[in-house]
């Protein structure tokens, strides 16, 4: 199985196609770094089957809210944070070469890595696929390129920026093919987190380019336990809400010690409300 760099926790699935009357789902990417923590009895640290979701988790409350995603679209979502940063430094440019599925070579050399997405690496699978992508819709071409001004440049002296051909955004097209994961570093690519997101989800539901390397991708929530650090649709009912002073914890079983159990800090449910779920 593959385990993602970028891990979060996305959104509930409004399909519910395989659920059972009562069922809630969600897609999780689970934190190896603490956010997501499995305590099951036989495997975890603490002796419990435990996990706890540090982000907005669409299980969480149970109830998907579609119509709010047809609302701001990734574009107009841009739009809006580049009018509060001041703009950004637009035009059409010359793709001379690609490096990858996320960094490409400009005309005079200048080297640009795409906002919002992380593409696999050399020796990883579907590396070539990704690069190839990109070099049949971008190389030899001129393509407009957005760079936020509050941070143009990474840390390796690329510049940060979305890139469009016509009307397609490159890296949302990316994502929606399974060749790419979401990466949201800065406030430009938070503007379209929910809009990249949606197409990661559908690439992840429909078992695309990297995605089809996992199996399973939908599971019970007594099992969710053995697959921490993975992407995956968890099903369940919410048996308990618990409402403490900095979280909501939702309990799948009678024993929030050792089931499943989701939290949603209640810092984050303004981002719960941007995801397009309702509480």
């Amino acid at each position: 199985m593959l385990l993602p760099k970028n891990r979060r926790v996305v959104d509930g699935d409004p399909e519910g196609k395989a659920q059972r009357k009562g069922e809630r789902s969600s897609v999780l990417r689970c934190n190896a770094g603490g956010l997501v923590r499995d305590r099951s009895a036989g495997g975890g640290r603490s002796g419990t089957n435990r996990f706890l979701a540090g982000m907005v988790l669409g299980i969480a409350l149970g109830v998907a809210a579609a119509g709010l995603l047809g609302r701001e679209g990734p574009r107009q979502a841009l739009d809006r944070a580049l009018a509060r940063t001041g703009g950004a430094q637009e035009g059409l440019r010359a793709v001379g070469k690609v490096i990858d599925g996320d960094t490409i070579v400009l005309e005079r050399g200048e080297r640009l890595r795409y906002i919002g997405v992380d593409a696999p690496e050399r020796g990883e699978p579907f590396f070539e696929e990704a690069t190839e992508f990109q070099k049949k819709t971008v190389l030899g071409s001129r393509v407009r390129i957005e760079v936020c001004k509050e941070e143009p440049r990474d840390g390796y002296g690329r510049t940060l920026a979305f890139v469009r051909k016509g009307n397609v955004d490159v890296g949302e097209a990316l994502l929606r093919q399974g060749l790419a994961r979401t990466l949201f570093v800065g406030p430009c690519g938070r503007a379209v987190a929910r809009g990249y997101r949606a197409a990661e989800r559908e690439a992840f539901r429909a078992g695309r380019g990297i995605w089809s390397l996992q199996d399973p991708r939908r599971v019970s929530h007594d099992e969710a336990g053995r697959y921490v650090g993975l992407l995956m649709t968890v099903t369940g009912k919410v048996t308990k809400v618990h409402a403490g002073p900095k979280a909501f914890h939702l309990n799948f079983g009678a024993d929030y010690r050792k089931d499943f159990t989701a939290v949603v800090f209640r810092r984050d449910l303004s981002r719960l409300l941007q995801e397009g779920l309702l509480p």
